[in-house]
C-alpha cells in the first residue's frame, strides 16, 4: 500500500510508529533534552525532568525498545542519545508549527 508517491507505505509506517512512541509529553521532553545535549545518563534526565527513577527507566525502555533512543553503558551510567540525529528537529517543528513556548 502506497498512500503518497513522496514517502513508501514501510517508511510512512515507521514514521508513524515513532510518532506514536513520542506523542507523550514526558517523551516528547526527553526527545527535547536529548536535542541540546546529545548524550545524558538517565540521572540527568531523572533530575531534569524531575522524574522518579521508575517512571523516567519505564519511558526510556519503551523508547529504546521502539527504535527511538540508543544507549550505551560505560561504567556505572548508562547513556541515552537520539537513534536519529534529525529526531532533534521534530520538536523546533512543534514549535513553529503550534506555537509552543
Amino acid at each position: 500500500m502506497i498512500l503518497t508517491d513522496r514517502i513508501e507505505a514501510d517508511k510512512l509506517l515507521g514514521a508513524v510508529n515513532m510518532l506514536r512512541v513520542i506523542a507523550h509529553p514526558v517523551r516528547l521532553a526527553i526527545v527535547d533534552l536529548l536535542s541540546v545535549k546529545e548524550k545524558l545518563t538517565v540521572m540527568e534526565i531523572q533530575e531534569a525532568l524531575g522524574l522518579e527513577q521508575a517512571i523516567t527507566s519505564q519511558h526510556l525502555s519503551l523508547m529504546e525498545d521502539k527504535g527511538v533512543l540508543l544507549s550505551e553503558k560505560v561504567g556505572r551510567n548508562k547513556f541515552v542519545s537520539l537513534r536519529f540525529a534529525n529526531m532533534k528537529h521534530i520538536v523546533e517543528c512543534l514549535e513553529n508549527c503550534c506555537h509552543l513556548s
